[in-house]
């Protein structure tokens, strides 16, 4: 097996993974790794959808399985997808930007058991999950792939992809899948990293993580320094790690970009919310009903402070609900949408746009479920 490929995606991601696939040709001496986010209580029928063009078997990938040069794996619902030397492994481990499967562990294990052999591609797909994975793919000398951003039904991950790693190759969908195809026939370099150690040991600890072979407060702190905020998946401290892209982990694994923490942490405001308004709501009932058992009584004075009392509550309700109604939608913060820095010589710099995520139920917005109707069956 001369290569292995790393491919990440999320929404508008089905489309550009059926391109890319559509350009290999069989016999290819690589094996194919696919991680695109979908929801975790969902069956995914992605292998069939994207079997129907790609010459190559397409499968979900199994726990343990040594994997095959010519064979697609893509990972399945709610499990991260890890690969070693020879074999691939599931877990269902902490999220990583709020996402399992996620991207950035699958090219984070491939960059450390393959090193200059890993290509890594991001494709579609919103915010930016799979930068600080590529990151790791290209200083351990492995080749960068991203999807020209204008390509992208969702252009976020390509253009946060290529603000921070100088990608080798940033071509249209229909375009990557020759390219993979001569960058397997082509000698692998053997130029040696910078190096790269110290970098090195963190990737292991978090890959050691995701299999569920550490989580710890010294763990964590081993990977960064303590950040005054808190983890918007379970409240925990966090850390923020330095390794070229602002991430930060708690220490129980759950790790976020600095998009991503921005986004958790504003739906962690929302729900705070929704639930200040609930205890005030049943706040102010519960005065009124003192007051009348109080009036019952014949305790008119009591009933009127109590009256007051719920009246004050009812104007604090009043003040939430025009606040929930300001918030804005989680992925709607046109602030975090990247533009500019970008390493691809002769690639024009990509204004700053709005998202568009849908209706919060997944954080990534991803691509309709893929249910019967979608696959055909």
């Amino acid at each position: 097996m001369r290569r292995i490929i790393l491919m990440g995606a999320s929404s508008g991601g089905t489309e550009a993974l059926t391109e890319v696939l559509k350009g290999l040709r069989p016999g290819l001496a690589a094996a194919i790794f696919v991680v695109r986010h979908v929801p975790g209580d969902s069956v995914n029928f992605l292998p069939q959808l994207l079997a129907r063009d790609c010459p190559l078997p397409v499968c979900l990938a199994a726990n343990g399985e040594t994997f095959r040069a010519g064979t697609v794996y893509v990972a399945p619902a709610d499990h991260h997808l890890l690969v070693d030397t020879d074999q691939m492994f599931l877990s269902r481990g902490p999220r990583e930007n709020r996402a399992r499967p996620a991207i950035d562990p699958l090219f984070r294990s491939a960059a450390l058991a393959f090193g200059p052999r890993a290509v890594g591609v991001v494709l579609s797909g919103s915010l930016d999950d799979g930068t600080a994975g590529l990151v790791a793919v290209k200083r351990s000398g492995g080749i960068a792939v991203v999807q020209e951003p204008a390509d992208a039904l969702n252009p976020d991950m390509p253009q946060s992809a290529l603000h921070y790693v100088e990608a080798d190759h940033c071509l249209p969908a229909a375009e990557i899948g020759p390219l993979l195809v001569r960058l397997v026939a082509t000698e692998i370099s053997t130029a040696v990293p910078e190096a790269i150690e110290h970098l090195q040991a963190g990737w292991r600890r978090e890959v050691a993580i995701q299999r569920h072979e550490t989580g710890t407060v010294a763990g964590a702190a081993e990977l960064g320094e303590l950040f005054p905020a808190s983890c918007p998946e379970c409240g925990g401290p966090l850390w923020e790690m330095k390794d070229g892209v602002p991430r930060y982990r708690c220490h129980t694994g759950h790790a976020l970009t600095a998009r991503h923490l921005v986004e958790g942490l504003g739906q962690a405001a929302e729900e705070a919310l929704w639930a200040a308004l609930r205890v005030l709501e049943e706040r102010s009932r519960m005065l009124r009903r003192i007051g009348q058992q109080d009036a019952e009584r014949g305790r008119d004075a009591s009933q009127r402070a109590f009256a007051e009392r719920a009246a004050e509550t009812d104007r604090y309700v009043a003040t939430l609900r025009e606040l929930l109604k300001a918030v804005p939608p989680v992925g709607g913060d046109s602030s975090l949408a990247l533009g500019g820095g970008r390493h691809v010589p002769g690639v024009p710099v990509i204004e700053e746009r709005q998202t568009d995520d849908t209706d919060g139920s997944d954080p990534h917005a991803t691509d309709p479920p893929l249910g019967p109707e979608l696959s055909g069956s």
